[in-house]
């Protein structure tokens, strides 16, 4: 840890904000470094008792050493705030280029999976699950070059090569499931049901980004985030008729409902991944010698329209603090029906509580046959979880449904507004 302060910085754009951090685009003012400076609440973290998934997530940039992973630079402190800076990629979020593209070619997505399968190998071989790929946290350098970024959600498994692990994490390797950690529109059939962590995850979340780059949309996205959920637990999929068969045939079976047959999970999985008719003309060898897909600008900004995202005068009190009701619906995750959502369980920004999953409107949720359809759907679908309003209890939801809360639905919500986790786990509802 560097005894830097943050006046030892200029600060230009922000490149993105979540419930807890934002990440910056700074300079180091004596040697002109420039980086991306993640700067994370500490009242916040100890609040939600993130102190060892922040420690955890250190821990694993600085032991990670691959070409396609962001690199973490240096750490430092002050009395509000915890900060890593990280390498800069100056090309923006594989996400931007989606959307400024409109979707990709498949030469175009072909490059970038081939990039993001090697280092979602190399990961998977140091004994971690990423479990939140998705476009937004693909990262294009400079020259082009795909990293994948955000570790925050990272989960060391049993035979992880990560030394120093914080006690929370070390014991959380063999915890029983029970969180919700992800992002919503890219969590596999068997995070939604609460199973254990495994490399299947990424790799459906990696079939989802697939489908995204070809198509400009995610695979199951819907009206609403409830009912985005059922069509992934049900594998409700359409891919689009213009993609080669060898695209479709890559994405039906990295979107497999079952994780142990999905493509890229066993002992060789990510050989027989590689050998895709897909990834024909590939170099695995030489895989950064390709040529990188053009970028696509990011449109011309008028000014005065962009004041907040371009001030190197920034001093600390410009550090602030935006809640998660602030920044809901300025979330660029929420055009693809992605909700960020990190444990405890859907706290972070824009995840959408009963009123998206359900999709009905917030202030009728408190009517009785609102708890009692909320319920059937969840037990419809075997599922083992509600999305619950600050006004919502475990009480009400079995006093509305006697007799269905028997065990199969577990209330474990919070309050998007006051970011307040409410653990409604009762007697009622035993997860």
């Amino acid at each position: 840890m560097e005894n830097f302060t943050i006046a030892d910085f200029e600060f230009d754009k922000i490149y993105g904000i979540g419930s807890y951090s934002k990440v910056v685009r700074a300079k180091k003012r004596d040697t002109g470094v420039v980086c991306a400076l993640k700067i994370m609440n500490k009242m916040f973290i100890i609040k939600q008792r993130r102190q060892a998934c922040a420690k955890l997530e250190r821990l694993v940039l600085d032991q990670l050493d691959h070409p396609g992973i962001v690199r973490l630079l240096f750490t430092f402190r002050d009395t509000s705030s915890l900060y890593m800076a990280l390498e800069a990629c100056e090309g923006g979020e594989l996400f931007d280029q989606i959307v400024r593209k409109g979707h990709l070619s498949e030469d175009e997505a072909r490059f970038y999976m081939a990039e993001i399968v090697e280092a979602l190998e190399y990961i998977h071989e140091m004994g971690l699950v990423h479990r939140d790929i998705k476009p937004e946290n693909l990262l294009i350098t400079a020259d082009g070059h795909i990293k994948i970024a955000d570790f925050g959600c990272i989960k060391p498994m049993e035979d992880t090569r990560i030394t120093l692990l914080p006690a929370a994490a070390a014991a959380g390797i063999d915890a029983k499931a029970g969180k919700l950690v992800g992002t919503a529109a890219y969590m596999s059939p068997e995070v939604l049901c609460f199973d254990s962590a495994t490399f299947g995850n990424d790799l459906w979340a990696l079939g989802c980004t697939l489908y995204q780059m070809l198509s400009g949309t995610t695979p199951f996205k819907d009206a609403s985030e409830w009912r985005m959920c059922q069509r992934i637990l049900t594998r409700d999929l359409s891919i689009p008729n213009h993609l080669s068969e060898e695209a479709k045939d890559l994405i039906d079976r990295l979107l497999d409902l079952d994780p142990a047959r999905r493509l890229g999970t066993g002992p060789n999985g990510y050989a027989t991944l590689k050998k895709q008719p897909f990834f024909k003309g590939v170099n695995w060898k030489n895989l950064r010698s390709h040529t990188p897909p053009e970028l696509a600008l990011e449109p011309s900004v008028e000014v005065g329209d962009d004041e907040d995202f371009h001030d190197s005068s920034w001093d600390t009190s410009h550090v602030r603090w935006f809640s998660a009701a602030q920044s809901v619906g300025s979330d660029r995750s929420a055009s693809s029906s992605g909700a960020p959502c990190h444990a405890p369980a859907f706290s972070d920004v824009n995840c959408v509580a009963t009123s998206g999953f359900l999709g009905e409107p917030t202030k009728s949720l408190t009517h009785t046959h609102l708890y009692s359809h909320l319920i059937d759907h969840c037990l419809n679908l075997n599922a083992k979880f509600v999305i619950l309003q600050q006004e919502d209890t475990a009480d009400n939801l079995a006093a509305s449904s006697p007799g269905k809360c028997n065990g199969q639905v577990c209330a474990d919500g919070s309050n998007i507004q006051s970011e307040k986790l409410l653990k409604v786990m009762s007697s009622h509802c035993q997860a």
